[in-house]
């Protein structure tokens, strides 16, 4: 998958949970910029591993706290041979 694509499918996620789109950047802390809390996060994360069709280990949740670390997170998890 190349990274306009998952840049464009985590924008629609998260424009679907009421984020204004301009609000996304690669700095963009969930909790500090976007006000998400715990339970918003693991709503993301959930609906990410769905829409990719990924699993996001238990122990790499708490490191994708900006947009841009989530991005690079699928990259590399969403890459195929």
């Amino acid at each position: 998958m190349i990274a306009e694509q998952i840049d464009n499918r985590l924008h629609d996620l998260l424009v679907g949970m009421g984020i204004n789109q301009t609000a996304l950047t690669d700095h963009t802390n969930f909790s500090k910029d976007l006000g998400l809390d715990s339970l918003d996060i693991t709503d993301l994360l959930l609906q990410v591993e769905i829409n990719f069709g990924i699993r996001i280990p238990d122990q790499e949740w708490w490191k994708l706290e900006t947009f841009g670390q989530l991005k690079e997170y699928l990259a590399q998890e969403t890459q195929f041979d």
